[in-house]
């Protein structure tokens, strides 16, 4: 887009900046600037030399944040920018500053992954191709149950354009550090808009109805993601699957700490890595493929996971079966 289309968006100032440290291994830009191209905060962000531009928000406000590495995988450092309209007070830095580290998981020891990955016929490479890569969690919920919303029934290409459209048209942009980006709508902005001018604007079909009761219901007092942190997997589950349209698939995608979320693309290639074949019945064979990878990496399915299906090229070639395919 031209630079004319942002004459008049303010430019977020610097509001304050922190460095802090994370467990090693930590590889910064594996983490936040997954091979398989997945995002971390918004589709928009932008990754250049090493530097990722993102957003979050801050009391419903858009913040700005500049993030780069200033360490190394064995001795991880992570700087930190964070971009406002207005001054920030102490304590809503220390609020940001701890969203950060734990949507990074820079406190978090993978040092037990590693010891049981390398002794996994699945992993043992894959850890050693993607060495010091964290999984993330998600700053903020509700652009998690976009995401989890926009994936329902739908092939990639479809739950690109449903995201596409709802930040184009109901999104914010913010303009900060010489980058413009733009950054999810607010649960209030959708919670305030008709399902019709939701499902023709952005083209969700049925999931419009189940984006504006979502968003209603975090209007209403439903836990941050940061309260959800603190309550535990198994009550956040059970919170999540309270609200309308979020499956026991949407919730392992939203959940902090990431379950084993198989689809049909993704139990293909699982079964491939686990039996050396496709299922016969892709979606009865789910489940029997999540209690496999239960029984098979406990705690840790979730970085395996993660892991796996950003290594896919590499292990495809080890195996001699394109997994990338399906």
């Amino acid at each position: 887009m031209p630079t004319s289309a942002y004459e008049g968006l303010p430019s977020l100032k610097e509001a304050y900046s922190v460095e802090f440290e994370a467990v090693p291994p930590y590889n910064f830009e594996l983490t936040v600037h997954k091979p398989a191209g997945w995002w971390w905060s918004t589709p928009n962000e932008i990754f250049e030399d090493g530097v990722l531009w993102t957003a979050t928000r801050l009391n419903s406000t858009a913040v700005g944040l500049k993030l780069k590495s200033v360490g190394t995988v064995q001795k991880p450092r992570v700087r930190c920018g964070v971009f406002a309209r207005e001054k920030i007070s102490a304590q809503d830095e220390a609020c940001v500053t701890r969203i950060v580290k734990r949507a990074l998981r820079t406190e978090e020891d993978i040092s037990e992954f590693y010891a049981l990955a390398r002794k996994d016929d699945v992993l043992k490479a894959v850890v050693e191709d993607l060495y010091g890569m964290h999984t993330v969690s998600w700053p903020e919920l509700f652009p998690a149950l976009i995401l989890a919303v926009a994936l329902q029934m739908a092939p990639m290409k479809r739950s690109n354009q449903m995201m596409e459209l709802l930040l184009e048209n109901f999104g914010e942009r913010v303009r900060f550090d010489g980058k413009v980006l733009g950054y999810w709508p607010s649960p209030e902005r959708v919670a305030a808009l008709s399902v019709d001018e939701l499902r023709a604007k952005a083209k969700l079909g049925y999931r419009a109805e189940n984006l504006v009761s979502i968003a209603k219901a975090l209007r209403a007092g439903f836990p941050t993601m940061q309260q959800l942190w603190e309550i535990g997997p198994s009550e956040t589950k059970k919170r999540l699957l309270s609200l309308r349209g979020i499956g026991e698939y949407s919730a392992e995608i939203i959940m902090p700490g990431m379950g084993f979320p198989l689809d049909v693309w993704s139990a293909k290639i699982f079964n491939i890595l686990f039996y050396g074949t496709e299922p016969e019945n892709v979606r009865k064979s789910i489940m029997a493929l999540k209690q496999a990878a239960e029984e098979r990496w406990g705690k840790w399915k979730g970085y395996a996971f993660v892991y796996v299906l950003n290594d896919l090229p590499r292990i495809s070639a080890r195996i001699g079966v394109d997994l990338t395919i399906f």
